[in-house]
Order: structure tokens, then C-alpha cells, then sequence
């Protein structure tokens, strides 16, 4: 426990610290600066950990499940994410006051002038199917690839070092430990509009229980596949994917629309309980109820 607080203090102190000085230096959550920066600071948990692992005198990446061993997991951890999007999509235009749109109006609002101007002329020339296809397949390669590289920064971190780190505990409490560390470990950046630019504060909020939503399905196939790997592959899909839920909606805001809105955490809260399921009732191997140390020796 000592360790994980160590990490958790380091790598967030460490993290903050970064992102004050850019917002200082007046950083925003919009244009090319802010998405490189973003994807930076992807890297700066793996960074925290691979600094006190030298300090511990530990070999780099001891223990933190780096394995490129394929397995049918590694499919399924970036096909998880788009399930989940379409599935929340389809939950946010049965909510009050939201409804399906062709226009890509929800993502409108979200945009800048200039950037609403780029994505009318991007998508002129496409129906909305055809455009969702190619947002669909690029976004799968994506999160094979360049997100999937930014995204191990982050999962090193959580699914990898603090998931060793917390081995004595089990799926659930490990969860809701990473999930809202993860979540705090944001909240410089949905201060300043990532996220949640129509409301930052209580996007630190919802971003933390994002985050505790998401974690009980990523530490699953992480165990199931015995490799940090599928946590990077899950975690660049969601990246890639995951604003496509915006796209197809009129009305509401960033706290219902969308996999990080109400819409989402419905979502979310539905798969969690079909990993459940099948974990107890087709798998029957119990991996909610035993502690991670007995599953990842």
C-alpha cells in the first residue's frame, strides 16, 4: 500500500505540475498545441512509474504485464469500445430532449468557428453513413496503432504498476482505487474545456466516475489476457470511437450526450454487468470475487 500511495502522489503532483505551467502559460483546451500536449501528457503516468521502479532499484517494466503474446482478448478489448458507443448513442436520443440528428449537430457545439468550418467542408462530400464507416475504420486503426502507443503512457500507470501494487485486493476496490485516481488525475485538463467545456467544474466529477466505469472492464481483460497491452488497445478505441456518440444528437449538453454523459454511464453501467455475467454464469471463473494476486500471480 505505501508503494501505490507513493505512485499515486508522485505521478499526480508530477502530472498537475505540467499541466499548470501550460495552462499558466496559456494553454486551452482547443487547436493543434492542446492536442499535442494532450497526447504528451498521456505519457507522463508511464514516465511517474518507470521513475520509481529505477528508484526501487526494479527492472524497467517488472511486472507490469508488458506482453505482446496475442490472444482473442486483444480483439475484443478494441471491439468493446465501439460497442459501448453505439449502445450509448442509441440510449442518449431516448432521453428527454435529444434527438437523432444526420447533421452532426452535437458535435457542432462543441466546436470552434474555424473548427465547425474544417468539418462542414470535411463532410460534404460523404451521406452520413459513409462518413461514420470511415470514421469507424480510421478509428480502429487508430487505436491499434499511434492511440494505442499514447494510451500504454497512461496504462503502464494504472493496469500496469498500480494494478501490481493493489494485487491483494479485488476487481471491484481495485476499480474504484484506479478509476478515480485516473479521473482526479484529468481534472487540470476539464478545467480548462477538455471533455466538458460547457461545464468544467462538474465535468471533474463526472470524469472521475467515468473513469471508476470504466475500469472494472479494462482490468477484467487485462487479467483475462495477461497483458497491459489490451488496456492500451481499450483505452485508444474508446479514444478514437468514443466521439461518435456525439455525432448523431440534438440538444442536451456534455453532462447527458455522449460516452463521458448520463447516456454513457448507462452504457457503461450495462456492460459491467454482461462482463458480470458472463464472468459468474459462462466463464465461471469467479474473476470479480478473487483477488488479483491469485489471478495474476
Amino acid at each position: 500500500m505505501k508503494r501505490s500511495l507513493q505512485f499515486i502522489i508522485v505521478t499526480c503532483l508530477f502530472s498537475w505540475l505540467v499541466a499548470g505551467v501550460a495552462i499558466a502559460l496559456g494553454l486551452r483546451a482547443q487547436g493543434v498545441a492542446y492536442i499535442v500536449f494532450a497526447a504528451l501528457y498521456m505519457l507522463l503516468p508511464a514516465i511517474s512509474a518507470l521513475i520509481l521502479q529505477l528508484l526501487h532499484k526494479e527492472k524497467i517494466f517488472n511486472g507490469l504485464r508488458v506482453s505482446f503474446h496475442f490472444n482473442p482478448w486483444f480483439l475484443i478489448a478494441g471491439f468493446i469500445p465501439v460497442l459501448y458507443t453505439f449502445l450509448t448513442l442509441l440510449i442518449n436520443i431516448l432521453l428527454p430532449g435529444i434527438s437523432f440528428s444526420e447533421t452532426g449537430e452535437g458535435l457542432y457545439s462543441r466546436l470552434s468557428a474555424d473548427q465547425a468550418e474544417e468539418f462542414a467542408k470535411m463532410t460534404e462530400h460523404f451521406s452520413p453513413f459513409i462518413f461514420l464507416l470511415i470514421q469507424l475504420m480510421g478509428g480502429i486503426v487508430a487505436a491499434y496503432t499511434i492511440n494505442a502507443f499514447f494510451a500504454l503512457g497512461e496504462e503502464l500507470a494504472w493496469r500496469g504498476y498500480l494494478l501490481r501494487e493493489l494485487k491483494h485486493k479485488k476487481l471491484i476496490p481495485v476499480s474504484l482505487i484506479t478509476g478515480t485516481v485516473w479521473g482526479l488525475w484529468h481534472f487540470p485538463l476539464i478545467l480548462i474545456g477538455h471533455n466538458y467545456p460547457q461545464h468544467p467544474i462538474a465535468g471533474v466529477g463526472m470524469m472521475v466516475v467515468f473513469c471508476i466505469l470504466l475500469s472494472p472492464m479494462m482490468t477484467y481483460i487485462v487479467i483475462k489476457s495477461e497483458s497491459v497491452l489490451t488496456a492500451a488497445i481499450f483505452h485508444g478505441s474508446n479514444n478514437a470511437i468514443g466521439g461518435l456518440a456525439l455525432l448523431y444528437v440534438s440538444g442536451g449538453n456534455d453532462l447527458s450526450n455522449g460516452v463521458t454523459g448520463l447516456s454513457g454511464f448507462i452504457a457503461l453501467l450495462l456492460l459491467n454487468c454482461l462482463f458480470l455475467l458472463y464472468d459468474r454464469y459462462i466463464s465461471k471463473e469467479n474473476i470479480f470475487s478473487r483477488s488479483i494476486e491469485d489471478l495474476m500471480p
